[in-house]
């Protein structure tokens, strides 16, 4: 006879399945139970958008929709240290280093901006603040996109592209900062995503984002934003270096209006443009403007950003068309601008670019 077994058949389904349960589990707590700087291959390395969240190709899972770092605001705003942006570039690129992410800004017909597109990034090894060259760190600063690396240029660790930055800069050079090669790049095409910390200094994305940016970027004038953190702020929110725009004015028209002592006036006391100090710069406009009759300076295309990782540090970039009696001139033209003990914008660079 038999002996009546110790688990029956509905027992032992009950087991089976509490098994499989825990195995899911487990393989959940695998994706979080990671090395710092090593993300998941799970969660997608494509921007990270409310289209790629309903599509599926990111886990809603693995990335719940109340961490704050992927929910793009879609309001009308701007970034913290944005006081003003350029009219005719459309597309604004701000990345917060701390946070890992590379944001895409659209400007609105309003003069504000939008969040449009979010996407994980690859940085220095040793994080960012570059200071010297060799130290794996990415810089921080205000860059302008200066051109575009093909597949074909490249090895394969730099994906299906490069877009150089203008680093070092007038700002990392007056620093005494060094390093070149600093790019925003994809990666191997064998790999889902490189690690949060794993460049040289450079700035690396997945390669089908960076394909989407090149109807977004205007080789010379776009701009990537490398701060160190990115804060969103309303259309109404007053900013401390605000008061750097009417001082912008007031140049432009003490310069137009050969008003030389008061158009002097703007320039700091440890002012350079590299070659001459501020007396030979004194002495250089003054020669000039005295065989002048007449001077028009139109600014458009301006930029003006708080400095990011500077107090009270403005950079200001814009095209320049100078007109006069004898000398006709267009062009890019940047200038650092620096508030002063007495609390005045003062300029501490000028130079064209």
């Amino acid at each position: 006879m038999l002996k009546k077994p110790l688990v029956n058949a509905k027992q032992t389904r009950v087991t089976r399945c509490w098994t499989r349960a825990l195995l899911f589990v487990c393989i959940l707590l695998s994706v979080y139970v990671q090395a710092e700087g090593e993300p998941s291959p799970l969660l997608a390395s494509t921007a990270l958008t409310p289209a790629t969240l309903a599509s599926g190709m990111v886990s809603k899972t693995l990335l719940p929709e109340v961490d704050p770092r992927f929910e793009l605001n879609n309001s009308d705003g701007k970034p913290a240290g944005l006081i003003a942006g350029s009219q005719s570039a459309k597309h604004l690129f701000w990345a917060d280093l701390d946070q890992g992410l590379l944001f895409r800004l659209e400007r609105t017909a309003n003069g504000q901006y939008r969040q449009r597109d979010v996407v994980r990034i690859s940085i220095g090894k040793q994080g960012f603040g570059k200071t010297r060259e060799g130290d794996l760190k990415t810089p921080v600063g205000v860059y302008k996109i200066t051109s575009f690396l093909t597949d074909k240029q490249l090895d394969e660790r730099y994906g299906m592209g490069a877009y150089p930055l203008n680093y070092p800069n007038i700002w990392d050079r007056i620093s005494s900062r060094t390093g070149h090669g600093i790019w925003l790049h994809g990666h191997d095409r064998n790999i889902a995503q490189r690690p949060r910390f794993d460049s040289d200094g450079c700035i690396v994305i997945d390669n089908e984002t960076l394909e989407k940016l090149e109807s977004f970027i205007t080789i010379g004038e776009s701009q990537l934003v490398l701060d160190r953190s990115m804060q969103w702020l309303k259309p109404t929110t007053a900013q401390a270096e605000d008061d750097i725009l009417p001082a912008i004015e007031q140049w432009r028209q003490d310069w137009e209006g050969l008003n030389n002592d008061a158009y002097l006036a703007h320039y700091a006391v440890g002012f350079s443009d590299t070659r001459r100090n501020l007396a030979e710069w004194k002495a250089y406009k003054t020669r000039i403007n005295r065989n002048k009759r007449q001077v028009g300076v139109n600014l458009t295309k301006l930029s003006v950003i708080a400095y990011p990782g500077e107090e009270n540090m403005v950079a200001v970039r814009f095209y320049q068309r100078y007109t006069s009696n004898n000398f006709n001139w267009a062009g890019w033209k940047q200038l650092l601008w620096r508030r002063n003990d007495e609390g005045q914008w003062r300029i501490f660079y000028e130079g064209n670019g």
